[in-house]
């Protein structure tokens, strides 16, 4: 088989620089400008070396996780610690003092992860739903009442 086109650019470097990149949560324009090259080149590497492959998919997934582990920490709340620097009534000198805090969760978050890991019972959607047919369940019955209430005095 005869290769008719310039020869290819790619290096193991480039697999390495790109995956630094989706790890960090760039685009795949982000990618290939940083490697030099065009989407549909990096698109092409891709598909043609599974290094480059490989380096897309853990990068996005290494990403991916610690999104999904900060949105769980928001969620469910945390403890982190940090210096206060005092000044003592009469002290010289300031005092660091290492203090733990409490972030409380975060209902917004928390609505977000359940909807996204357990979307039967958390999109919201089927319970609107439910509550639709509900009112128009009783809704067809008040009017049914009104009309046969209407007929029994007209």
């Amino acid at each position: 088989m005869t290769n008719h086109g310039r020869p290819t650019t790619y290096t193991a470097d480039h697999a390495l620089r790109a995956r630094m990149a989706w790890e960090i949560g760039a685009t795949d324009a982000q990618v290939a400008f940083l490697v030099g090259v065009s989407e549909s080149t990096l698109a092409r590497w891709c598909a043609r070396y599974p290094a480059m492959a490989e380096a897309r998919s853990a990068g996005r997934d290494d990403a991916d996780t610690r999104v999904t582990f900060a949105l769980y920490r928001r969620a469910v709340g945390y403890d982190y610690s940090e210096t206060r620097v005092l000044l003592p009534f009469g002290a010289k000198e300031p005092l660091a003092v290492p203090v733990t805090r409490h972030k409380h969760g975060e209902t917004t978050a928390a609505f977000r992860w359940l909807a996204l890991r357990k979307p039967a019972q958390w999109s919201g959607r089927a319970e609107a739903e439910g509550a639709n047919h509900d009112l128009a369940d009783r809704l067809a019955e008040a009017l049914a009442n009104v009309a046969r209430a209407a007929g029994d005095h007209g």
